[in-house]
C-alpha cells in the first residue's frame, strides 16, 4: 500500500510560514519603536502575505524542497544568517518585490549559508579540510 499524499501544506511549509509571521510581528514592534515607520509596517504586511503564499504552494514546489534540504532540521525551518537577514527585509527597500523571485533569492542565500557552514577560514584544498 502506498502512503497517502498529504492534503495540505507540509510541516516544513508551516514552519517557514510561522517564521515569516514571527518576523512580521518583530517588524511591527520595530515600527512602534521608530514612530510607525512605514517601511517596517510594509514589511510586516508583506511577510504575512508571504506566509500565506508559502502555504498555498504545492508541497512539491522546487524552492520548498531546496529550502527544506538547506535550512531544514526535520520539519523545522532553521535558516542561517543570510536567509534570516533577507527575510526580515522583504519589501523594506523594494516594495515591488514578488513572492516567487524572493523565494528563489532565499534558496540562493541558503546555498551560500550552507557553503560557509563551519568554514570560517574559507574553503580549503581537497584533503586539507579537517572537518570535510
Amino acid at each position: 500500500m502506498e502512503p497517502r499524499a498529504e492534503a495540505g501544506p507540509l510541516a516544513f511549509q508551516r514552519s517557514l510560514a510561522d517564521c515569516c509571521r514571527s518576523t512580521a510581528d518583530w517588524r511591527r514592534r520595530k515600527a512602534e519603536e521608530y514612530d510607525r515607520d512605514a517601511r517596517n509596517l510594509r514589511t510586516a504586511a508583506a511577510l504575512d502575505d508571504l506566509a500565506d503564499h508559502v502555504l498555498s504552494l504545492p508541497p512539491a514546489d522546487r524552492r520548498l524542497r531546496e529550502l527544506a534540504r538547506l535550512t531544514g532540521l526535520g520539519d523545522d525551518f532553521l535558516p542561517d544568517q543570510r536567509v534570516l537577514y533577507e527575510l526580515g527585509r522583504f519589501r523594506f527597500h523594494h516594495p515591488e518585490a514578488g513572492f516567487d523571485p524572493f523565494l528563489d533569492t532565499l534558496v540562493g542565500l541558503a546555498e551560500a549559508d550552507r557553503g560557509e557552514s563551519g568554514r570560517f577560514g574559507g574553503r580549503l584544498p581537497e584533503g586539507d579540510d579537517p572537518w570535510g
